[in-house]
């Protein structure tokens, strides 16, 4: 069974396909040129210390979010 829920919830390790983007503007078309879009896998590699921001492996690439934009991507995870 399928969940949805904010990219920011994911625990380190765990993996997920992006849903959809809840962004607008530059923000949005920057994530999307980063990789997540609709069917990326994305997976939590490390939160910093005080857990804001968290590095996720998306495309290949490694990229820092800030929670507040993570809370603001849904992903599917098992």
């Amino acid at each position: 069974m399928e969940m949805t829920m904010p990219l920011s919830q994911l625990a380190v390790g765990q993996t997920a396909l992006i849903a959809g983007l809840y962004h607008s503007g530059a923000m949005r078309s920057r994530l999307c040129e980063l990789g997540f879009v609709r069917g990326a896998r994305a997976e939590c590699l490390m939160r910093s210390f005080s857990g804001d921001p968290c590095a996720y492996m998306i495309c290949g690439a490694v990229i820092a979010l800030r929670r507040a934009d993570a809370e603001k991507i849904a992903v599917n995870c098992k």
